[in-house]
């Protein structure tokens, strides 16, 4: 996966950063006959596709993606990721809900026991969720929204003259009027049931901000999605850089860019931070962030306007503070006593049991506290993949919402107060999983804070985990800016991927996939594979 004689040569395109998205175009670009060099400052090639033991020997953690949804699009259909290795499960019990008095709601694939489990809180809740994952699902206008995600963003205007005329397709765009808890309030009665949404929709970092509403329909409409990489995420990477390399593409580890080669208007390859250089005959794709991007281009490459947007780019509201466990046996949740289902689900959340306790926790964290109670998702994969730990030992994670920053104490705060907080977050667990109040079942813990996220990969700036805010201004034809929204920069043959592109963050390959149709079309090449909406 490294190479000591890269620097000095010479490639069609070079590509900086081996996140998903970063090595998905390299991957077919490389397929298409392009030499391609992927240049990655760590150690392990993967970005956010990591699994590192980091309790104890043999125990296997996703340290940030873990729920994937590549397998809802064309990239590992178009990669053969199988072939090299690549396997996904997806459990039948997707998500569960627990609140603290050991009831549950459960998301199923199947979305008719999805419905059965709403309906025990509220019947008619039960039957708008039907409704509304029947329309924004598997129907006409779900197809397109799911397409749309390996397309070109289309702006507001061309949405609405897409859709105007349907009554799905308004309902769509009413949606996009409203803030996210307005629309889950407009859709569902029951606090619960609305407690439930709006924390899955938390999950994929959509936060509560106007015009965010329509995320609500895309949440809903998703069953099944949810993804488990057999052997941890970082398989999902391996296999990449196996396309990669099978095509003659090289990917090199320890290999910090200081800043991209620009000349006479156009991008001509990488300088590294050790003083030497990568010439690219064609383009460079950057799939860092938009500060980071800037830094290695330089304002005067880019123009004073676009250079202020990538600077005002917003990291999101939050960031995750997740407790990884080394377990002799899987969490047992004292709701699985009433809904058996509990301990076979892939996702499980607690720790909000109303929009109330919702609110408090994000402003608690927009404050730079800790809330008063933790909330959030997490899982214990070996219960689907036992080659995640030793011959009957386990691995689970939660990572509750946090803030990047604590008080006066900043994010080094996180540092000072590893232990306490990581005790506390286990404290908390246990209310819901009594077993893991033992020690003969937690044999290790690691806490991984914010501020590792941001030291792990550096362009989750702030431990911005999704690549930044979705908010208006940041989604759709507009992230990162409208100036930069189509993968291409000012700079000829610079372009940009990675999740502050549209559609955002989650392992679903989008926008490696989009940028490497931008750059098939601005090359001349004929695509080997079939673009998605031709």
């Amino acid at each position: 996966m490294t190479s000591s004689n890269g620097p000095g040569r010479r490639f069609d395109g070079i590509v900086i950063g081996s996140g998903p998205n970063g090595l998905v175009t390299a991957a077919y670009l490389a397929k298409a006959g392009l030499r391609i060099a992927v240049v990655e400052r760590n150690a392990v090639a993967g970005g956010g596709c990591s699994t590192e033991e980091v309790t104890l020997p043999g125990f296997r953690h996703n340290l940030h993606s873990n729920f994937h949804a590549i397998g809802a699009g064309p990239v590992t259909r178009d990669l053969e990721l199988e072939r090299h290795g690549l396997r996904y499960l997806y459990p039948e019990v997707q998500h569960t809900f627990i609140f603290r008095d050991d009831r549950a709601i459960t998301l199923y694939a199947d979305v008719e026991r999805t419905v059965t489990s709403i309906g025990r809180f509220s019947p008619g809740d039960a039957r708008r969720y039907a409704e509304v994952h029947d329309r924004f699902g598997p129907g006409p206008l779900g197809v397109f929204l799911r397409r749309s995600l390996f397309m070109p963003p289309l702006t507001d205007d061309e949405l609405a003259e897409r859709l105007a005329d349907g009554d799905a397709g308004r309902e769509y765009l009413h949606f996009r009027t409203l803030s996210l808890y307005e629309a889950v309030d407009e859709l569902f009665e029951d606090d619960r049931v609305r407690t439930v949404v709006k924390l899955h929709c938390h999950g994929s970092a959509y936060e509560d901000a106007p015009g965010t509403g329509h995320f609500v329909l895309r949440v809903v409409a998703r069953s099944g999605w949810s993804g488990l990489a057999v052997g941890g995420s970082a398989a999902l990477a391996r296999a990449l850089v196996s396309v990669v390399e099978e095509n003659g593409g090289v990917v090199f580890t320890r290999t910090p860019v200081r800043r991209v080669l620009v000349s006479g208007g156009s991008a001509r390859g990488v300088e590294l931070d050790d003083g030497r250089t990568i010439a690219a005959d064609r383009f460079v794709v950057s799939s860092l962030d938009p500060a980071g991007t800037l830094r290695l281009v330089g304002e005067d490459a880019l123009g004073a306007d676009v250079a202020d947007g990538m600077r005002e780019y917003r990291h999101a509201a939050w960031s995750l503070a997740t407790l990884h466990l080394a377990l002799a046996e899987p969490p047992h949740y004292r709701a699985a006593e009433r809904d058996p289902d509990v301990d076979r689900a892939y996702g499980v959340y607690f720790g909000a049991d109303s929009t109330d306790e919702l609110r408090a926790n994000f402003a608690a964290i927009a404050r730079g506290e800790l809330p008063e109670r933790f909330a959030g998702n997490g899982a214990c994969n070996t219960r689907f993949d036992p080659s995640q730990a030793p011959a009957g030992g386990h691995t689970a994670f939660w990572w509750p919402f946090a803030p990047y920053a604590i008080g006066t104490g900043g994010p080094a705060a996180w540092d000072d107060r590893r232990d306490e907080i990581g005790e506390r977050i286990l404290r908390e667990w246990a209310t819901y999983a009594p077993n893991l109040g033992h020690a003969r079942v937690v044999l290790g813990r690691h806490l991984f804070t914010p501020i590792d996220i941001e030291r792990n990969i550096p362009n989750m700036v702030r431990g911005s985990h999704h690549g930044g805010s979705y908010r208006p201004g940041q989604v759709d034809a507009s992230r990162p800016t409208p100036a930069l929204a189509r993968y291409r920069t000012p700079v000829e043959g610079l372009y940009l991927t990675g999740a502050s592109t549209h559609p955002g963050g989650s392992i679903n390959g989008a926008p490696g996939y989009n940028t490497a149709n931008a750059i098939a079309d601005d090359l001349g090449i004929e695509p080997w594979w079939t673009p998605v909406g031709r």
